[in-house]
């Protein structure tokens, strides 16, 4: 299967993902803010230092910043041009390309939003092992949200959405199971998106629904 080239998409992202989604939701902004604010319930103490891994073009960091006023803000990705284009249009997060930008943060939360199905199978364990977990704190979290193979409507945006082409969907048994490989903590996970916003206020009905695989997508939540 043919590797996605995310650089070929940097220029138009918002408007296939807009485009992707409008047939679902008119507010395509309430998924990203939703996962957000699902990983803030998730914490004990609030982070001083976050990473959203995979970044694209920024789309998340807006609304970690809302949620996460003080904490200070970057993002990595191995696509050039999607890194270029958030440091020219998003002033307040650092932003470096995984691979060729040297770091030497490490952060208390590390968050990752759909991902692990861009990662060829066999390359999963080991970009765990060498890219994520060294830019993890001591203590520090690890939330991982993924696409719900269970669902209709997930596998069906997958299947219509030009750079997904080369994802391969992983069940959060799997996921866990990668996690768990390198010694980090289990401390919970759900299936979650339910409610499209027309229905937000179903919301809290969610916390009894989270172990049901209908969901359009699931998180993983683990500790260093």
């Amino acid at each position: 299967m043919e590797k996605v080239d995310f650089d070929n998409y940097a220029d138009n992202y918002d408007e296939i993902m807009n485009n992707q989604l409008s047939s679902f939701e008119d507010d395509v902004s309430y998924f990203a803010e939703y996962k957000i604010i699902e990983t803030k319930k998730r914490l004990e103490t609030l982070p001083n230092k976050i990473l959203d891994f995979g970044c694209g073009v920024g789309r998340n960091i807006n609304f970690i910043e809302k949620h996460f006023e003080n904490a200070k803000l970057f993002g990595c990705d191995i696509s050039s041009k999607s890194i270029q284009q958030a440091r020219r249009e998003i002033k307040n997060a650092t932003f470096f390309e995984l691979g060729n930008d040297l770091i030497s943060e490490k952060f208390d939360l590390i968050f990752i939003s759909n991902v692990f199905h861009h990662i060829a199978v066999n390359e999963r364990q080991n970009v765990i092992k060498d890219q994520i977990i060294p830019l993890l704190n001591d203590n520090g979290n690890l939330i991982v949200f993924e696409h719900n193979p269970f669902n209709p409507v997930t596998r069906y945006l997958v299947a219509t959405c030009p750079f997904d082409k080369d994802a391969v969907l992983l069940y959060k048994r799997e996921l866990k199971r990668l996690l768990k490989k390198n010694n980090l903590n289990f401390i919970g996970d759900a299936f979650t998106l339910f409610f499209p916003s027309v229905f937000k206020r179903l919301r809290p009905l969610e916390k009894y629904l989270k172990y049901i695989p209908l969901g359009g997508q699931y998180y993983v939540h683990f500790k260093k």
